[in-house]
């Protein structure tokens, strides 16, 4: 049974060897996954943001900057429209008749 914890190593040494194992993916995928979570502490830490590792005039087409949208102005940081308003990868061009 898989209950039975007890006993020597010569009556259940598969038992050990599978907790062992289930108890070392746990550990792992937690230490794997914990660290997503805590980047946010640790830049905000830092004192930094977004903005500062990649610069918009550097990296216009970075996902948090197309998606983007100004709460007390309402305004977008594309001004012309994303070309694809699920999954943008870039901003529409500037029109014919405003440039």
């Amino acid at each position: 049974p898989l209950w039975r914890i007890g006993g020597s190593v010569q009556q259940n040494p598969h038992m050990r060897a599978f907790w062992a194992s289930t108890i070392s993916f746990f550990l792992a995928f937690l230490g794997w996954f914990a660290l997503a979570p805590l980047a946010l502490d640790v830049a905000s830490s830092m004192e930094i943001c977004e903005n500062q590792k990649f610069p918009p005039a550097d990296y216009p087409t970075q996902a948090a900057y197309l998606k983007f949208k100004n709460l007390k102005s309402g305004k977008f940081y594309c001004q012309y429209g994303k070309d694809n308003d699920d999954k943008p990868t870039d901003c529409k061009d500037v029109p014919s008749d405003i440039a």
